[in-house]
């Protein structure tokens, strides 16, 4: 069981790379025939075989990972120099550091 789960969720016939529970009890009911419930097949998962839950990385399609990390390089040190000096405090009667509060 674990061998075909570790070929990949493609290997075994399902469009994407990514296991669902729904898809490892039908594996499951497929090479065993066993039927198992998701939270029967999650149990197995993780007590019998010692997998967790993960998810993947959610990535813009339009990422460009090198672009990214010129920006970084070039850019970034740039904008991060370029601040200006401290902005004023508030002036609100209200605020307790204010010097119109200290009579």
């Amino acid at each position: 069981m674990e061998q075909a789960l570790l070929q990949g969720p493609r290997a075994n016939g399902f469009p994407t790379e990514m296991w669902t529970l729904a898809r490892v009890a039908n594996l499951i009911e497929t090479v065993t025939g066993i039927r198992y419930g998701q939270t029967q097949t999650w149990t197995l998962l993780r007590e019998r075989l010692g997998w967790s839950k993960q998810r993947p990385a959610r990535r813009a399609v339009e990422r460009d990972d090198e672009a990214i990390a010129t920006w970084v390089k070039q850019d970034w040190p740039r904008i991060k120099k370029a601040r200006g000096a401290a902005a004023p405090g508030s002036s609100s009667k209200t605020k307790a550091g204010s010097p119109c509060c200290h009579r």
